[in-house]
Formats: structure tokens, sequence, C-alpha cells
């Protein structure tokens, strides 16, 4: 921690002020919520050629012939397969990255509830998704071509729908790590992303073209990049222990 002199407090009610700051400081101190925007952001990136580029391999099964076109209701397994694997290497980069910084300031990092509940929300993602793939929330329509129209969902499905994707993954571990250093400023950011998520998970795209998941990638990463700037220009500077 910082090389500073406590002052010496005259009263209960001065030495609890005292403990009280000294307990903000140090919070602040072992804030690093920029580095793990930045990794989300950089993994939101790269997933950009696998979306394009990853051929579909129907390993569940669940595509089925339609009048005009095969409608495949499981996710691509390549896409998940790389969230599950991306998420699961950020989550290992974000533990390493405060470990090293707690080493460098000479403070503890509670780092690990957070690290924890983002590995098994990764986890629980792959797993619903699966699971939803043969329990659909809503059957899908046997020629999207002849209906395009999207069927209506109840706020429950609209919900659950939205918050099985990657990105609310990463929302919802967020929320962890606004707990653990207790980051009102995060808390607040991670209710906005998690609102973006929502609405882009249950969003219906009707395009020909081949990028059409674009928007739902490049979206996401601007905001991630643009909170890891703010949260690294307006992070606390400590001085290191010497």
């Amino acid at each position: 921690m910082a090389d500073e002199t406590v002052p010496q407090a005259s009263g209960p009610q001065e030495l609890l002020a005292t403990v009280r700051d000294l307990t903000r400081r140090v919070r602040a101190a072992q804030r690093g919520t920029w580095f793990p925007l930045l990794v989300f952001a950089t993994i939101t990136l790269l997933a950009i050629p696998v979306y394009r580029y990853a051929p579909y391999v129907d390993v569940f099964d669940a595509c089925r012939s339609g009048p005009r076109q095969m409608v495949c209701p499981a996710p691509n397994p390549a896409e998940l397969g790389y969230w599950t694997v991306a998420l699961l290497l950020a989550y290992a980069a974000i533990a390493a990255f405060y470990v090293r910084q707690s080493r460098a300031r000479g403070l503890g990092t509670p780092v690990r509830p957070y690290v924890v509940a983002g590995v098994a929300l990764a986890v629980l993602m792959t797993a619903v998704s699966i699971w939803l793939t043969f329990h659909p929330l809503l059957p899908p329509p046997a020629d999207p071509a002849a209906d395009p129209a999207p069927p209506e969902v109840g706020p429950a499905a609209w919900l659950v729908n939205g918050l099985t994707g990657p990105l609310a993954a990463i929302g919802l571990a967020l929320l962890a790590l606004a707990w653990v250093e207790r980051h009102w400023a995060l808390l607040a950011y991670t209710l906005g992303f998690l609102a973006i998520g929502l609405v882009q998970g249950n969003r219906v795209i009707h395009s020909s073209s081949p990028w059409f998941f674009l928007p739902n990638l490049l979206v996401p990463a601007a905001v991630l990049l643009l909170g890891a700037a703010a949260f690294a220009l307006f992070r606390p500077t400590p001085e290191v222990r010497r």
C-alpha cells in the first residue's frame, strides 16, 4: 500500500472516520476495472472472423429442412465453443493481472469471487444454450423466409433469451466485480451494458448479407472499449510500495 501516515484519532468518532477513509482508499487502490473491460472488448472483436468464416456443423442434430431452406435453431457450435474458451482464457488473464497488481501495490486483492463467478457463468451460458437447443422457448418457424415476422414473446421468455448470450455472461460477471470492488460507477455502467445485451439478444435480423451479425459485436465492443478508456483515465494512482 502507499507509504502514508495515518493521522492519529483523538476519539472514537475520529477513529471510525479514519478507518472508513482508509478502507475507501484501499478499495480504490485495489481496482483495475479498465483491464477486464479491455480484455472483453478484445475477445468480442476477435469473434468477428469466427462468426463470419466458421462453418456450421450440426453437431446437435437440430437442423430441419423447411419448404425453402434449412432451419437450424441451435447456435453455431464454433461460435459457442469460441466464447466458452475465450471467456475462460479472459478470466485467467484478469486473475493474473489482479495478482500482479496486488503484489506491485502491496495490497491483497478480492478478485477470486469475481473470477469464480465469471467462470461459472461462462460454463452456465454454454449449458443453457445447449439446453435451449432441445427445449426452445418458442418453436422456430418452419420457413422463416415465408413468415419473417418474429413471434410474440412474454417478458420471461424475452429476459431468459437475452441473458443466455455471451455478452450477458460478461455483464453479469461485471456485476460481481462491481460488488467486489464496491464500485458504484461500474455498477451503473454494467446495468447499461446489460440493457444493450438484452436488446441485441432479442433482435431478429433478416438479411442476406454474411456480415449481418456485425452490429451485435461492434456495438458492445465499442461500449467496452469506451468504458475501459474512461475507467483507465479516472483510476486512482496510489503510490507504489518501495
